[in-house]
């Protein structure tokens, strides 16, 4: 009698969420936005076989390329495996937290009571369509790490205009997410909100800070190396397959 292959088991209707179980192997799939239509596909645990057939999956509903996480050269094998190639590199900068750190030009505030939808707005304006969050997206990098803050500025009439995702871990702390609406750039802003992102993951215990932005984002480069942050060797980068 031949053994039959472990079927891969999905949770959820594309294109919302859906989680993908093959015996102890698991992975989480989302649209990469609310206008792009490709995946983006998180490996919990697995292997390149996996991978494969999530993607394939992912595929036959309607994806027609799958995304990877941001991944260093060390964690791409089992991807690669699966025939995935790299899409876009990505610089991948360290903060030193464990100086003194600068004083922000803005008031930057935390309040418990924000609203996804305020940040939305901001970053559908600050990003292109293929770089957007969509509320997948925003919800998935807030709850990327166990403790986050959001922090804000506010403008004039008291709503939103630039906000930043900062996450916790025990000894490092990132910056997930940082965007000012067009109307309100070039007033330093973004200098502001990475300097309280940094004195709140220092305050928090943090001895270092990481980002990562596009290789070819040179403004964003140039505001995070003027603030200290130093672009490690090895750079991350979003694989895809067809």
């Amino acid at each position: 009698m031949t053994e039959r292959p472990i079927p891969v088991l999905q949770r959820g209707s594309w294109p919302q969420p859906i989680r993908f179980r093959r015996g102890w192997a698991r992975a989480e799939a989302r649209r990469w936005n609310d206008l792009v239509p490709e995946a983006a596909l998180r490996l919990v645990r697995g292997g390149s076989s996996f991978l494969e057939l999530c993607s394939e999956r992912l595929n036959e509903l309607g994806a027609p390329y799958i995304l990877s996480p941001p991944l260093p050269p060390s964690s791409r094998r089992p991807w690669e495996a699966a025939g995935f190639v790299e899409f876009v590199p990505l610089a991948f900068m360290r903060l030193d937290l464990t100086e003194g750190l600068p004083s922000p030009d803005h008031l930057v505030i935390s309040p418990p009571d924000h609203s996804i939808a305020d940040l939305l707005h901001i970053d559908h304006a600050a990003f292109d369509r293929f770089w957007r969050f969509d509320r997948f997206g925003m919800a998935e990098a807030i709850a990327a790490t166990a403790k986050t803050k959001s922090l804000l500025i506010r403008g004039p009439d008291g709503a939103p205009v630039a906000f930043a995702i900062v996450g916790f871990g025990h000894a490092m702390s990132y910056l997930q997410r940082l965007a000012v609406h067009p109307d309100w750039q070039g007033r330093q802003m973004g200098r502001s909100l990475t300097r309280v992102a940094a004195r709140t993951a220092q305050s928090a215990g943090s001895r270092a800070m990481m980002l990562n932005t596009q290789m070819d984002n040179d403004a964003a480069i140039a505001l995070y190396e003027s603030e200290g942050f130093v672009t490690l060797p090895e750079p991350l980068a979003v694989l895809r397959r067809g």
